[in-house]
C-alpha cells in the first residue's frame, strides 16, 4: 500500500479502473472549490471577529479595547424578528391531489419539524435561525436534506430498535460546503465535507432506509492503520475554526486515537452520489442518486444576490469599516478619559530635586521635592478631542444605523440620544425595517419552500417503504386541523351498505340497536381492528392520525407562509381583533350576512379572541345548551300518535355530528332502538 501524500493532486487512487477515473473526476472538482473556498475563509475570519466584538489587542494602538457590539446587535436582532416562530405553511393540491390529501401531509409536515429536534437534538426553528444567520454574516449559507435511518441498541433488551426514521435537515458549516464556483447557484455538482469516524461509516446510511452501503472501508482502515500520523484527519489542516480560537481554545478534531476521523467528501449530482476520502485516494461510495426527486439535495439561502457570484452580500460588508471606526474612537476617547484622570508629568531629575519613590497618586500622598512649582508639572493636554466625541460619535452610529436598515438619514436616530422621536418618524423606521425584512422574506420563503417540498417528496418514497409497515400514527394538536378533520368525518361513524339491507329486510327483528350495525366512515384496520381513521383524545383537545400509503399519493405545491415566523405586535394584533369582534357583532353585519346566505361563527371567533388574550383552553367559556325533549299529546292516559308535541325521530349520530344512514321504514329513537315508522 503506498504512504499517504500530503499533497491531494499526489495521492494515489486506489481500487479498480474505474474507480481511480472516478476518483481523478471528483478531486479536480474538490481542489477547484477548495480555491476559491480558502480564499473566502479569510473573509469568513473577519466577518467573525467583527460579529463577535473581538479585538486583538497585540494588533490595537490603543491602550482601551473597546467595542462597541452593534453588529452583533443588528444581525441578531433582524434574525429574531424573521425567525421567531413555527411557520404556518401549507400544501394545496396539484394534479392528482384533493383537499384532504394535502391537510393530511401538511399535518405531516408539522409533526415532522416538531419531531426532527429527536435526529440530532436541535429544533427546527433553531436551525432556520442558524442558516439566517450565516446568509447575514457571509453572504449565502447552505442546508442538506435528507431522509435518516438510525438505530439504536437497547442493553437490557439485548437488541436494536428504531429510533428516527424521517426526513432530516441539517445546517452545513459554510467552510465545509464546495460548491461549483463557476455559476451564482448551485449547479451540476456540490460537494459536502465531514469528518465521521471509521465506526460511524460501517454504521451509517445516509441515502436511504437500509442497510450501511458504503465500500473500500477495508482498505481504509489498512490506510489509515499505516500511517503514522496520531489520530484520524485533523480539521485543523484545512482550515482553523475561528470561534475556538478567538475564545483562546483548540480544535481537537481529529486527535482522538480510538475513534479516529477521516475526512469524507460528498459530491451530490442530480443523477449521482459520490462518496471519496481525498487525503486516502479511495472512492467509498458511487450510487444513483436515491431520491426520486432528481435533485442536489443542498439548499442554498441568499438575502442580496450578486451577478456571477455563488455567495451575496454581506450584511456585514458596508459596515465594516463604520464598525472599525467607531472601536477606534471609542477606545481614543477612553484612552483620552484616562490621561485627564491620570495625566502625564514632567518630574525634574537632576540633582535628586525629587525623591522618586514618594510619586504616588493614592489618596493623601506626600511628594517629597525641592521646589514643589517647578520640579514636578502636569503635561499639557488639549481636551479638543474629547469634546468632539459626542458629535463624531453621532455621526458614526447614525451612518451605521442607517446601512443595516434600522433608521433613515432623515430622521433622528442619527442622534442617538436625542430627545423622543415624533410619530411620523417612527412610523418612517418601522416602514425602512419592513421593507427590507420583507425583501429577505422573499428568499428565506424559496428556500423553506424547497426544504419542505424535498421531505414531501421523501415522504412519498420511503415513509411506506418497508411493506411490513402500512399505516403511521401521528399526533394532530392543531384547533384547526381536528375541526377539519372532524367535519370531513375522519372519526365519525355510521352505516354500512350491508347494514342497511340487512335493517331493510322485512324479518329483521324490530328491537335490534342500529348502534351495533354502524362502523367508520373511514375505516383503517389496525392489529387486527377496524377503527376510524382519526381517534380523539379524552380532552377532545388531541388526536391520533393513522395515515396509509394512499395518503400520500398526488402532487401538491407549498405555500410558506414566512409571516406567520415572525414576531407579533402583540398590541396591533389584539387591537385588530377585537375591531373584527365589534364589525361582525354589529346586528347591520349580521343582518347582510342573512341576506347573502351565511351566518357568523360566533363561538369560533370569540375563541380565537380568548386565545389570543392568553386564555388557552377557550372552550371552558362555553357550554352547550341541552335539547329540551316535548312532551307527547296525552289522550286518556295514552300518547296520541302523530300529535302536536309528538317526539320526532332521532338520527344516529355519527359522533362528530355527522348522521348515518337509517334505511326507510325504520326510524331511530332517543333508547337507541329501531322501530318501524307507523304509516
Amino acid at each position: 500500500m503506498p504512504a499517504r501524500s500530503n499533497s491531494i493532486n499526489e495521492v494515489p487512487a486506489v481500487g479498480t479502473k474505474e474507480e481511480r477515473k472516478t476518483f481523478t473526476e471528483v478531486v479536480g472538482h474538490y481542489e477547484m472549490s477548495r480555491q476559491d473556498l480558502d480564499t473566502r475563509i479569510v473573509d469568513f475570519d473577519k466577518k467573525d471577529i467583527l460579529f463577535r466584538s473581538y479585538i486583538q489587542e497585540n494588533a490595537w494602538p490603543y491602550k482601551a479595547t473597546m467595542f462597541d457590539p452593534r453588529t452583533f446587535t443588528a444581525l441578531y436582532e433582524k434574525t429574531s424578528r424573521l425567525v421567531g416562530r413555527k411557520p404556518k405553511g401549507r400544501l394545496v393540491p396539484r394534479e392528482g391531489g384533493d383537499a384532504l390529501g394535502a391537510k393530511i401531509n401538511n399535518e405531516l409536515l408539522s409533526w415532522q419539524w416538531d419531531d426532527n429536534e429527536r435526529a440530532d437534538g436541535q429544533t427546527m426553528l433553531a436551525k432556520w435561525a442558524l442558516m439566517d444567520l450565516n446568509a447575514r454574516k457571509y453572504g449565502a449559507s447552505f442546508g442538506i436534506c435528507k431522509w435518516k435511518y438510525e438505530r439504536k441498541y437497547d442493553s437490557d433488551a439485548k437488541k436494536s430498535y428504531p429510533h428516527f426514521d424521517g426526513p432530516d435537515f441539517e445546517v452545513l458549516s459554510n467552510r465545509d460546503v464546495l460548491a461549483n464556483p463557476s455559476y451564482a447557484t448551485i449547479k451540476n455538482w456540490c460537494q459536502v465535507r465531514s469528518y465521521p469516524t471509521l465506526q460511524s461509516l460501517q454504521q451509517t446510511n445516509d441515502a436511504a432506509r437500509s442497510k450501511p452501503i458504503y465500500k473500500n472501508l477495508d482498505i481504509l482502515q489498512r490506510v489509515l492503520r499505516e500511517d503514522a500520523q496520531v489520530g484520524g484527519d485533523q480539521r485543523s489542516t484545512n482550515y482553523v475554526v475561528k470561534d475556538k480560537s478567538i475564545k483562546g481554545l483548540q480544535d481537537f478534531l481529529g486527535r482522538d486515537e480510538v475513534y479516529r476521523t477521516v475526512e469524507v467528501v460528498t459530491e451530490y449530482r442530480c443523477d449521482r452520489w459520490i462518496t471519496f476520502a481525498p487525503k486516502h485516494g479511495v472512492i467509498l461510495r458511487d450510487i444513483p442518486n436515491p431520491y426520486k426527486h432528481g435533485q442536489i439535495p443542498v439548499i442554498q439561502l441568499k438575502y442580496y444576490p450578486i451577478d456571477q457570484d455563488l455567495y451575496g452580500l454581506s450584511e456585514i460588508e458596508p459596515v465594516e469599516k463604520i464598525q472599525k471606526a467607531i472601536n477606534a474612537l471609542l477606545s481614543q476617547y477612553i484612552d483620552a478619559v484616562n490621561l485627564t484622570t491620570y495625566p502625564i508629568i514632567k518630574v525634574k531629575s537632576t540633582g535628586g530635586a525629587v525623591q522618586m519613590h514618594t510619586l504616588n497618586f493614592g489618596a493623601g500622598a506626600k511628594w517629597m521635592m525641592q521646589d514643589p512649582t517647578n520640579d514636578v508639572v502636569a503635561g499639557n493636554f488639549t481636551p479638543q478631542g474629547v469634546r468632539e466625541f459626542p458629535t463624531t460619535y453621532r455621526l458614526l452610529v447614525g451612518a451605521m444605523q442607517e446601512a443595516l436598515g434600522e433608521t433613515s438619514q432623515g430622521i433622528s436616530g442619527i442622534d442617538p440620544g436625542a430627545d423622543d422621536k415624533t410619530a411620523t418618524e417612527v412610523r418612517d423606521t418601522a416602514l425602512q425595517r419592513s421593507a427590507r425584512d420583507n425583501f429577505n422574506q422573499q428568499f428565506l420563503g424559496d428556500a423553506l419552500k424547497k426544504q419542505m417540498m424535498f421531505w414531501f417528496s421523501m415522504n412519498q418514497q420511503f415513509l411506506f417503504s418497508n411493506p411490513q409497515e402500512r399505516i403511521k400514527i401521528i399526533r394532530i394538536t392543531g384547533k384547526d386541523a381536528i375541526k377539519y378533520f372532524q367535519n370531513v368525518g375522519l372519526d365519525g361513524e355510521g352505516l354500512t351498505d350491508r347494514s342497511i339491507d340487512m335493517l331493510s329486510d322485512e324479518n329483521t327483528p324490530t328491537d335490534i340497536n342500529i348502534s351495533d350495525f354502524t362502523e367508520p366512515l373511514y375505516p383503517v384496520s389496525a392489529a387486527g381492528v377496524t377503527v376510524p381513521k382519526l381517534t380523539m383524545e379524552d380532552d377532545m383537545q388531541t388526536g391520533a392520525l393513522i395515515l396509509e400509503p394512499e395518503d400520500l399519493s398526488g402532487n401538491y405545491d407549498y405555500i410558506a407562509d414566512i409571516e406567520s415566523m415572525r414576531i407579533p405586535d402583540e398590541a396591533q394584533i389584539l387591537q385588530a381583533s377585537k375591531n373584527m369582534v365589534e364589525t361582525a357583532l354589529n346586528p347591520a353585519a349580521t343582518q347582510m350576512l342573512a341576506q347573502e346566505g351565511y351566518k357568523l361563527k360566533v363561538k369560533d371567533l370569540l375563541e380565537d379572541f380568548f386565545e389570543q388574550l392568553g386564555k388557552k383552553d377557550a372552550d371552558k367559556y362555553f357550554e352547550k345548551i341541552q335539547p329540551q325533549l316535548p312532551v307527547p299529546a296525552m289522550q286518556n292516559g295514552q300518547p296520541i300518535q302523530g300529535g302536536a308535541g309528538s317526539a320526532a325521530p332521532v338520527p344516529v349520530n355519527s359522533g362528530n355530528g355527522a348522521v348515518g344512514g337509517v334505511p326507510a321504514g325504520i326510524q331511530a329513537v332517543p333508547n337507541g332502538q329501531a322501530q318501524p315508522v307507523v304509516s
